[in-house]
């Protein structure tokens, strides 16, 4: 027996009606702040105000989690004598985000380099069902509204449907009863207030190093194992973010993370990698500032995880780049 012609027109009413329904769930608590959302948060805010401040050439880093906590901007600067801040976020915003909040750092004369996570490099907007996470979920909905709604509406019901219903929950609740940041008086490395003046996270050294770390003792970057795609979501996006630059007279550079070295690496696919991306930015006209495998360190030189360093191991790598860096000082005045 057929189903009623009435029953089957009601389908596409009854789900449009339901997706309204959870869209306007959504946008009511779009804007709500987590405390899960509050670090990131914190240090775009930190940053960009850092950067504000400078009124003459800087040098802005730019790139996930390895730059905040494996770059240090103080070091850079006095080092090289020029203003230096560390415009490291967390890789999960994507690199669009990373990209988008970069240009706020950045002012005519400046120069920026980019540090992208080998993994970043496929975050891009096109494909965040591949790889966002809560993270980039939790941050767009409560602190990057504006962007959010300026998205074409594809976009905002893929995230809205992207979203766990307990996130959309807590977003509900904190309407009403607001989500409360309860301080830790132990070291956190998650915590805004470990933040020097340039945008560097510092504490993270050797001797609060944990002992145990999931993320530190046992996870190998798949992209230097088994090669990036030329196709990969990230590389438009810095192409994109390089004619912003130019036609804002940026200059860009780009160098690759610092990373915990790993024997899976010693095969020529890693130096495939170096070479592939090396092609893409001699194309692009940005200037590469090092290489890849002199910046793999021993797993002992890391805090928590494969691309965050000790503090003692980025001051040393930051001594390094600002060695490298020396040989090019006068790209801050052109």
């Amino acid at each position: 027996m057929g189903c009623p012609k009435k029953f089957l027109c009601a389908i596409p009413f009854g789900f449009s009606a339901g997706l309204l329904i959870f869209m306007s769930v959504v946008r009511f608590q779009l804007g709500v702040p987590t405390t899960s959302s509050t670090w990131n948060k914190q240090i775009i805010d930190h940053k960009e105000k850092a950067a504000c401040v400078i009124d003459r050439p800087k040098l802005v880093l730019l790139g996930g989690s390895s730059t905040l906590f494996g770059i240090k901007a103080s070091v850079l600067e006095s080092e090289l004598g020029v203003p230096v801040i560390n415009g490291g976020l967390h890789a999960g915003l994507g690199m669009a985000c990373i990209l988008r909040v970069g240009k706020k750092m950045l002012r005519p004369g400046d120069t920026v380099m980019l540090f992208p996570e080998y993994e970043l490099y496929g975050f891009g907007e096109k494909n965040r069902r591949e790889w966002a996470a809560i993270t980039y979920i939790d941050f767009i909905l409560s602190r990057d509204v504006d962007y959010y709604r300026d998205l074409p509406l594809n976009d905002q019901i893929e995230i809205a449907l992207m979203t766990p219903l307990e996130r959309i929950g807590r977003g509900i609740r904190g309407k009403c009863f607001p989500e409360i940041i309860t301080p830790t008086p132990e070291y956190n490395p998650y915590d805004a207030t470990w933040l020097n003046d340039h945008g560097d996270m510092t504490g993270h050294c050797a001797a609060r190093r944990p002992t145990v770390a999931v993320d530190r003792d046992q996870r190998v970057c798949e992209i230097l194992k088994k090669g990036i795609s030329p196709d990969a979501a990230g590389f438009e996006l810095i192409t994109e973010f390089r004619r912003w630059a130019k036609a804002n007279r940026v200059r860009v550079m780009a160098g690759f993370p610092t990373m915990i070295h790993r024997k899976e690496y010693d095969s020529g696919m890693a130096d495939s990698v170096e070479a592939q991306l090396r092609e893409y930015y001699l194309k692009e006209g940005i200037d590469v500032v090092g290489g890849m495998r002199e910046v793999l360190m021993p797993q002992v030189d890391f805090f928590d995880t494969i691309y965050h360093p000790t503090e003692e191991a980025s001051i040393s790598r930051s001594r390094n780049l600002a060695c490298q860096l020396r040989q090019v000082i006068g790209f801050i005045n052109k």
